[in-house]
């Protein structure tokens, strides 16, 4: 259990991070002026929050499929 928990967490803080990152980097190529840069980034960070929402709705659907029903 321990082994997939620090699994999760640490692929939550790796996303979290590049979130972060290409938020900034979006933000900084928007104010620089150079929207076609700002675009690959936003597309990038669109990319990145489907794929979270992906995982999560499938690990939600999951362990309703696995709880008991007693």
């Amino acid at each position: 259990m321990w082994y997939n928990g620090f699994m999760n967490i640490q692929r939550f803080l790796l996303t979290a991070v590049l979130c972060a990152a290409e938020t900034y980097f979006m933000n900084e190529a928007f104010f620089a002026g150079s929207y076609f840069f700002a675009g690959v980034w936003a597309f990038l960070l669109y990319r990145d929050l489907r794929r979270v929402y992906l995982v999560s709705k499938a690990t939600d659907a999951i362990i309703d499929l696995t709880k008991n029903q007693d």
